[in-house]
């Protein structure tokens, strides 16, 4: 019985254990996908986007945008295209999905230039991929 006992504690153990490595490992990978792309920051992208770097939170890579405040109107008022338009951009870069596989979560976060005032923020996750 005591076996039986210590048998099941172990099997309960062991996969808690395998997610626990699972979810260690990938925010290690986020920390260094953030460091090395954040590597020249800030860099304009254009016009109206500043590349302000990325950050790792948790199982989250969050890439912070700065943007002017006309452009920031123009996401605002129109969120649903800005979404379309970053996740096709996700979903085709191998490299996201391949953390988003891993179980990242991607976010995409707007400020106006010179500021924090939030603008809009988007997330991706694997399963946004799918529907493309």
């Amino acid at each position: 019985m005591r076996w039986l006992i210590m048998l099941f504690a172990i099997s309960i153990a062991l996969p808690s254990q395998a997610i626990s490595l699972r979810e260690t490992r990938l925010q290690e990978t986020l920390k260094e996908v953030a460091e090395k792309s954040s590597e020249g920051t800030p860099r304009a992208m254009n016009d109206d986007i500043t590349d302000e770097g990325f950050s790792a939170n948790g199982s989250e890579l969050i890439n912070h945008l700065s943007v002017t405040s006309d452009y920031a109107s123009q996401l605002q008022r129109d969120p649903i295209l800005v979404r379309s338009q970053l996740q096709a951009s996700v979903c085709a870069d191998q490299r996201f999905r391949r953390l988003m596989d891993m179980g990242a979560t991607l976010t995409y976060h707007f400020v106006i230039n010179q500021s924090d005032t939030p603008v809009l923020t988007q997330s991706f996750v694997s399963d946004h991929c799918q529907s493309l």
